[in-house]
């Protein structure tokens, strides 16, 4: 009968331990890390969606300008350590490494994912599925830009980062080259239609959230959302 009773309070403790135990992104924000390096990062709901809040900077090796091994730091050219450029703004990827770069339970938004992110944040219904600039007359692209000028070459017109988002403007990498750091933020989504990919730029100049299509081996910045 001892047996039992110790058997049954065992349970009773698990059960009670298992239920107490707090979802950790039961919450507005927060911050999780990335068990493969041990990286931390930032997180932040926004509507139903709970999106990372720091550029992707999962580094396991890296590429020079001539290379397309996928995994840049701005204006790293090659040789020693990366580029100072990496602690603000990550790393930029080619498309096919975006696809997988993400931390377990965290995945490339498609391009439905940002539209719904828009929608939460006041864009139009119509200007959804156009390219090049959107959003400026409710200010999307504010909504989602870190302020200040720290990161971003002034003006940083319309930053106000009411989302959390903080949008960074970590350039890009194109033809052997970078370009745009501090004045434009890329961001892939999972999404290609034939060699080009969907995805979305932020612009130091006004609040829009411009939708494009970028070539593949286009070096942009990643943002991952929460399985």
């Amino acid at each position: 009968m001892k047996r039992y009773s110790g058997l049954l309070l065992l349970f009773c403790v698990l059960l009670v331990s298992f239920a107490c135990k707090k979802d950790p992104f039961d919450a507005n924000s927060g911050s999780f890390t990335d068990k493969r390096d041990n990286h931390s990062y930032k997180w932040v709901k926004i509507g139903d969606q709970i999106w990372m809040a720091e550029n992707m900077a999962y580094m396991p090796y890296i590429c020079g300008p001539d290379a397309q091994c996928g995994i840049y730091v701005y204006d790293y050219q090659g040789t020693g350590s990366a580029s100072v450029n990496y602690s603000a703004y990550g790393c930029l990827y080619n498309w096919k490494t975006a696809l997988t770069i993400c931390p377990e339970g965290w995945h490339l938004p498609s391009d439905a994912e940002w539209m719904k992110l828009e929608l939460f944040l006041g864009m139009k219904i119509e200007d959804l599925n156009r390219t090049d600039i959107r959003g400026i007359g409710v200010n999307v692209g504010g909504k989602l830009k870190g302020t200040g000028t720290l990161h971003w070459i002034d003006p940083n017109t319309g930053a106000t980062n009411e989302s959390g988002f903080s949008g960074l403007p970590g350039g890009c990498f194109e033809i052997n080259r970078f370009h745009s750091i501090g004045i434009t933020g890329y961001f892939w989504s999972a999404d290609a239609i034939n060699l080009k990919v969907t995805c979305r730029f932020l612009s130091n100049a006004n609040g829009l959230f411009a939708r494009d299509f970028f070539e593949k081996t286009m070096g942009l910045s990643v943002r991952c959302v929460k399985n």
